[in-house]
């Protein structure tokens, strides 16, 4: 009897120690994702209505535009999990977006595609634990995962970008080149490279289907190191000295104080030189809302939770 005693509780202790969710193999640790979802620029142009404002202050629902995602998972345990992501998409920000005076009498606009590419560390608050009684037979009882899982991430990014606009002729011109706050004529002031990085916060849910897929909500906010997402951050220069007519017509030609002075909106000598237009403090950024599907790669039987 003494021997059943103890054979029984050394039998609990050994399920008790599987009490938590186990993989079979390193293999099942994996996950692809993949979907879609809405980018949100954050910049000098459109915006909310009003000047300085900042992150979600700044919301602009006409700025939306779709993106794509990309992402491959990999779970160290319940609690930490580490992640490459891939998105691609595009952004938009136009002063016509806002009723704030000084910004329409600015009157530019841009639009741009964004590749982006990093990795994540994320921290699972609510973790892929064990919570429900399932199965019970002899004393034994199964026990069901968490359905919804929640975590935090962040990480570090690289991102590209191009902004463009049309020209008045109605042709899109990249903005990049034309120097239109006197990069390259200037000796102050040097072009921006289209390259950068980016601190990537991530809020995210699962919600489990089954052992394999899951869907997954996810909003992130980009930090990052530049102000000329949107080809605006200084002052205005002498039309003059800018090296086409397109660069004079995107750095202050499309101003209503130039094209249509009538305007209630207009603000007259608010685009001669050394006027304010951008502010190269409050650099540019952006935000991601990805619902995504997530599939175990290589999910088994074994995979499953282990019972106590």
């Amino acid at each position: 009897m003494l021997v059943a005693i103890c054979s029984d509780l050394s039998a609990q202790r050994r399920y008790k120690r599987r009490y938590r969710t186990t993989w079979n193999s390193v293999a099942d640790r994996f996950e692809l994702i993949g979907g879609t979802g809405f980018t949100q620029f954050m910049g000098e142009l459109g915006g909310a209505d009003d000047l300085g404002t900042n992150f979600l202050a700044d919301f602009d629902f006409d700025a939306l535009r779709p993106n794509l995602h990309l992402g491959f998972r990999y779970r160290y345990n319940e609690f930490l999990a580490s992640r490459i992501n891939l998105t691609y998409g595009w952004i938009k920000g136009s002063d016509q977006y806002t009723d704030e005076r000084a910004r329409r009498n600015r009157n530019l606009s841009f639009r741009s595609h964004v590749l982006e590419w990093g990795t994540t560390l994320e921290f699972y608050f609510l973790p892929d634990i064990p919570t429900k009684n399932r199965y019970r037979s002899r004393g034994l009882y199964g026990r069901k995962g968490r359905p919804v899982l929640g975590y935090i991430s962040s990480g570090i990014a690289g991102f590209w970008f191009d902004p463009t606009a049309d020209n008045a002729a109605g042709n899109p011109v990249r903005l990049q080149p034309l120097g239109t706050e006197g990069q390259g004529s200037l000796v102050t002031r040097q072009p921006y490279s289209l390259v950068e990085i980016a601190i990537p916060i991530n809020l995210g849910f699962i919600f489990k289907i089954n052992q394999a897929w899951a869907i997954e909500l996810e909003m992130g906010y980009r930090k990052t190191f530049t102000d000329y997402m949107d080809d605006v951050s200084m002052t205005y220069v002498d039309p003059s000295l800018l090296s086409s007519p397109d660069a004079a017509y995107f750095s202050s030609g499309t101003a209503l104080n130039n094209s249509d002075p009538s305007s209630p909106d207009a603000i007259p000598g608010a685009t001669n030189p050394g006027q304010q237009r951008g502010d190269p403090t409050d650099n540019d950024s952006y935000m991601f809302l990805h619902v995504t599907a997530s599939w175990k790669l290589f999910s088994t039987r074994q995979s499953l939770p282990k019972y106590r």
